[in-house]
């Protein structure tokens, strides 16, 4: 199997869904052609000849292969999550704003007020 790098590029928020469909498809045909691949390998190797280095060899090919489509599915994953996060985003901030902030029940906030006032008449002595 080739190397992997990791790569960052945007994207139009309208072509995202294209972007998850070609990456699935290619997946999906990816899939077919490692079907085939086993189905061709339990043919060629019957009865002794599953017990060969040859026979090794392929289904290392084809787990290979299986994992190159484990590797789009979950880039087409990470895509999806992406769009999910960027969508609540919003969402998530517009809630915070609503909500008061707690109180400390720690702190009494008249006790401070009055420290506050106290300090700030302190210093115009």
């Amino acid at each position: 199997m080739g190397q992997r790098v990791n790569v960052r590029y945007s994207v139009d928020l309208e072509e995202l869904p294209t972007e998850v469909e070609n990456l699935i498809g290619k997946a999906e045909k990816k899939i077919g052609e490692c079907h085939q691949e086993l189905q061709d390998l339990i043919k060629k190797y019957r009865g002794e000849l599953l017990m060969t280095t040859a026979c090794t060899q392929g289904i290392g090919d084809l787990r290979e292969d299986l994992a190159n489509v484990d590797f789009i599915l979950n880039d087409a994953s990470n895509i999806i999550h992406g769009f999910v996060s960027y969508r609540l985003k919003p969402t998530v901030e517009d809630t915070r704003e609503e909500e008061p902030l707690p109180s400390n029940p720690y702190v009494d906030a008249e006790q401070l007020n009055e420290k506050i006032q106290q300090f700030k008449d302190s210093l115009s002595k």
